[in-house]
């Protein structure tokens, strides 16, 4: 294991809106590829530099190069086509569903991995921060949203997707570790919104995907990637419950999860909880993880404009402290800022808020932790 980083990030930021038209521009055919290059570069220079002044231990390029976190799906594989795939409900305060999204891709054919687009991504960042780099992974389960009907002639059912998926992690991990990158996270919401809301489960029934074998096959996948071998890098878990604006997928305590999946994962050195409201639950289910095991609490919200206070989130940890050591504890946010290209506009969450929390997140860590 690598340091332990106390005032840590989970990806995402927001895109500037320069960025989310240049893009546009770009499919359009109305902006030359090098001119939106140079308009990227921008957008991952500011991340860095927000994260950094904002004190925090480690950062990301902001996921600035990427239409959604898990979109290494569509740029790290071949096999897929631009034809719908599932539909995601987001759900929200006021009740029923808060908004659909529509995954606009399908597994069509046998996939193969190409080089994982994060090793460009670390290699940019690294070259333009001192900071630790993190780069994020989708979890193989994710790759059940691309299969559907389309799907049927390359993958009858969608477990033997699911292991060529892991294949291709698998090799995307090594290939960042190989690039430098001394912190892998790998990004598994699917797994811990099927283990804690029921409405998720039947909606992967209602899909022709069995949920017991669903979570059993899943569980193996993602703590088997923790046991890869990759010296010197510290490797990741987050398990959130879906980040869409002021929405979600699940809801939920994280007792199944603990005891079925995060008791089993102790190749990660560090797990990411999400703990920014009530659809978590209490801390008790923490006493199921090791330890040694870090724990980051991800206990500032990306999803309300409402600035938590210093007080609230020290008497947060204490809390959680009777679960899990502080020692072994850390902070975050819950998830990204943007986990699609979402500008501060469409996530009705303002640049300042966003540098703000960051900052509060540092400042507390020092506190607590005592780091510099």
């Amino acid at each position: 294991m690598g340091a332990i980083f106390r005032a840590d990030v989970v990806g995402s930021m927001l895109r500037p809106q320069e960025l989310v038209q240049a893009k546009r521009n770009l499919r359009a055919g109305e902006l030359a590829p090098e001119d939106y290059a140079r308009i990227e570069d921008r957008a991952v220079d500011e991340a860095l530099r927000i994260q950094e002044r904002a004190g925090m231990e480690v950062v990301t390029d902001g996921e600035m190069r990427r239409d959604i976190f898990f979109d290494f799906f569509i740029r790290g594989l071949s096999g897929l086509s631009p034809l719908p795939g599932s539909t995601v409900r987001f759900h929200g305060h006021e009740g029923g569903v808060a908004m659909e999204v529509q995954i606009p891709f399908s597994v069509t054919e046998r996939i193969a991995t190409r080089e994982c687009p994060g090793v460009a991504e670390y290699t940019y960042a690294v070259q333009h921060t001192r900071k630790p780099v993190k780069i994020t992974l989708p979890s193989p389960g994710m790759i059940v949203g691309f299969w559907n009907r389309h799907s049927a002639v390359a993958y009858s059912d969608p477990f033997s997707l699911m292991e060529d998926a892991a294949d291709a992690v698998a090799t995307w991990m090594r290939q960042v570790a190989a690039a430098g990158c001394t912190y892998i996270q790998i990004d598994a919401p699917e797994l811990n919104e099927v283990y804690v809301d029921p409405r998720q489960r039947a909606e992967y029934e209602s899909r022709g995907i069995p949920v017991d074998r669903f979570l059993a096959l899943d569980t193996e996948i993602v703590t088997s990637l923790g046991n890869i071998r990759v010296p010197g890098v510290t490797k990741g878990l987050h398990v959130c419950k879906g980040n869409g604006t002021q929405s979600w997928i699940a809801e939920g305590g994280y007792e199944q999860t603990a005891q079925s999946l995060l008791s089993r994962a102790t190749g990660f050195d560090v797990i990411h909880m999400e703990y920014d409201d009530l659809r978590s639950g209490s801390f008790e289910p923490l006493r199921h993880i090791a330890e040694e095991q870090v724990v980051v609490l991800g206990l500032v919200s990306t999803k309300w404009v409402r600035m938590e206070t210093a007080e609230e989130l020290k008497a947060r940890v204490r809390e959680a402290s009777a679960f899990h050591p502080l020692a072994s504890l850390a902070l975050s946010t819950q998830c990204g800022f943007a986990s699609a290209s979402e500008t501060a506009e469409d996530r009705r969450i303002t640049e300042n808020v966003q540098a703000a929390k960051l900052k509060l997140i540092a400042d507390v860590a020092r506190e607590i932790w005592h780091t510099r």
